[in-house]
């Protein structure tokens, strides 16, 4: 059997190229962020190469090439950390002014700072990832979130690998000039907006301004903080983090245009979104499947995510639920952490402390899908073919949601105006026959690709380790100025040679009266 298990790695290595030694950087607590990579560092393992993965949640059974680095106890993880109190508004004017939405742009990212800059402080000696950083490798993959404390910390032991980045959402505001693809902001919306690529003045403007905002924010109190740390930790200078976050090769994205709507792309910026859904499908529990199967009219799946904790909901926004849920002739599975072992019936609505998302969205009964907003969950819908609800709460949530409401198979409510009468309507339209086959017609066009998200993800890092960075994949406008990019100096010359020209035109024209004699004429009369 061993025999049988050694030959078949070999042909497997044969097959695919020579096994490539690996290093995965994932700085960040989020563990939905990591269920997105996992599957990618994986299935590269079974190909023979040899993994090593720093993260914050090390896998449980990884397999004999694959070395996990854990960085936990350097920051709690994130999940199910978001108490929804936070997001109750007690300030009536604020309210009033209907500034929330400018609010939650304002504060969209603010916390991902400290995060970031402490956890670096924690990185620089921490022993595991030292050692690690002291090995050869032949690629290395990153998280491009939050932080580029591992691009300084690449470069101060000296890996010159060629990098792939991968991001869990879209691209974030500081992302795309690493690569050169364009983020107009007249057609581009950021991730944080309720924004699609069709914004009238008001919301062109407020995307502009958001995105300046974003790249000083990102710049002041993350890059240059992180490259202080590192700095004064090794007593020694190094390029400014903003250059070394454009040594890489390929950044792929969580996204796909079906969903989250076209974007300017070059071939160093890859789709691939659903890359995470695990297709081996794990078993539903016995109860959650009697209750799915004795429902006559369907199910209505409602769920938050891993980072939010249900259970925090104030008690008048639970009851505004609940009794919107009564209203429907569908059954309800609610993720809910505070339920009992085998789940907590009330009425037409089962609290559950855990559920088998992906599979339950496939299950031919589960007709709709109550969601955050967050991308996993979304692109599973999607997959599946299920109208959704949102009810999106910060980060790429709004923009996911507005994304998914244009294409027409979502009806977003916002958490701040959400009542009973809204998210019952809601629902009503989401279980509608119209949505459903419009949810199966996206479903269907989602679908149709070249290739399965995963096994794009899996040929693009293998062409990165075979050519690197003899393939330069990204545009020649990462190299640009502002001044360069915008065109500036070009229009600061055509303007200086306009102004040049009407001026000698003028001189001339001047002259012109002279050289006709009609001064001399002027003269004689007098």
């Amino acid at each position: 059997m061993r025999a049988y298990v050694v030959l078949a790695t070999l042909l497997a290595v044969s097959n695919h190229g020579d096994s490539a030694r690996i290093l995965g950087l994932f700085p960040h607590t989020g563990r939905s962020h990591q269920m997105v990579f996992e599957p990618l560092l994986e299935t590269l393992a079974e190909r023979g190469h040899h993994i090593t993965s720093v993260s914050f949640f090390p896998l449980k059974n990884p397999p004999a090439n694959y070395t996990d680095v854990t960085l936990e106890g350097i920051s709690p993880l994130g999940l199910e950390s978001i108490d929804l109190n936070l997001f109750e508004n007690p300030n009536k004017l604020v309210s009033y002014l209907g500034a929330e939405r400018l609010l939650m742009q304002i504060f969209a990212f603010h916390p991902l700072d400290e995060y970031a800059v402490t956890i670096c402080k924690k990185l620089v000696d921490w022993p595991e990832l030292i050692k690690a950083l002291k090995q050869e490798y032949d690629l290395v993959i990153v998280e491009y979130f939050n932080s580029d404390c591992m691009l300084g910390l690449l470069h101060i032991y000296g890996i010159q690998a060629p990098i792939v980045a991968l991001s869990s959402s879209g691209l974030m505001p500081w992302s795309p000039d690493r690569i050169g693809v364009s983020d107009n902001p007249a057609y581009v919306p950021l991730i944080s907006t309720f924004f699609t690529p069709k914004m009238d003045f008001w919301q062109r403007l407020e995307n502009t301004l958001f995105q300046i905002i974003y790249k000083y924010w990102f710049r002041s109190q993350i890059q240059l903080k992180e490259q202080e740390i590192i700095e004064k930790h090794f007593g020694k200078r190094i390029p400014d983090l903003k250059d070394l976050g454009k040594n890489l090769s390929l950044i792929m994205v969580n996204t796909h245009h079906t969903l989250n709507g076209v974007r300017p792309l070059l071939p160093g910026v890859l789709e691939v979104g659903g890359m995470h859904m695990d297709h081996s499908r794990k078993p539903i529990p016995h109860y959650i499947e009697r209750f799915i199967n004795e429902s006559d009219h369907g199910v209505v799946l409602l769920s938050f995510g891993s980072l939010i904790k249900t259970s925090t909901l104030p008690k008048y926004k639970e009851e505004m639920i609940v009794n919107a849920c009564a209203k429907l002739k569908q059954r309800v599975i609610w993720k809910y952490e505070d339920s009992k072992e085998e789940g907590t019936l009330t009425g037409n609505i089962l609290r559950v402390r855990w559920i088998p998302q992906y599979e339950l969205l496939q299950h031919p009964k589960v007709i709709a899908f109550v969601a955050h907003g967050g991308l996993l969950g979304m692109t599973e819908a999607v997959a599946a073919g299920k109208p959704m609800v949102v009810v999106p709460f910060f980060g790429d949530q709004p923009n996911n949601a507005a994304a998914a409401e244009a294409r027409g198979l979502a009806k977003v409510v916002s958490y701040t105006e959400l009542s009973e009468k809204a998210l019952a309507d809601a629902m009503k339209e989401a279980v509608s026959a119209e949505m459903r086959v419009n949810a199966r017609r996206v479903s269907s066009i989602w679908r149709d690709r070249q290739a399965d998200p995963l096994d794009t993800a899996i040929y693009w890092t293998e062409r990165v380790i075979r050519w690197g960075k003899q393939d330069p994949l990204h545009s020649a406008a990462r190299d640009l100025s502002y001044v360069e990019l915008a065109l500036l100096d070009v229009a600061a010359a055509l303007i200086l040679a306009i102004i040049t020209i009407l001026l000698v035109l003028r001189f001339i024209l001047s002259l012109i009266p002279k050289f006709l004699g009609f001064g001399t004429k002027k003269e004689k009369l007098h």
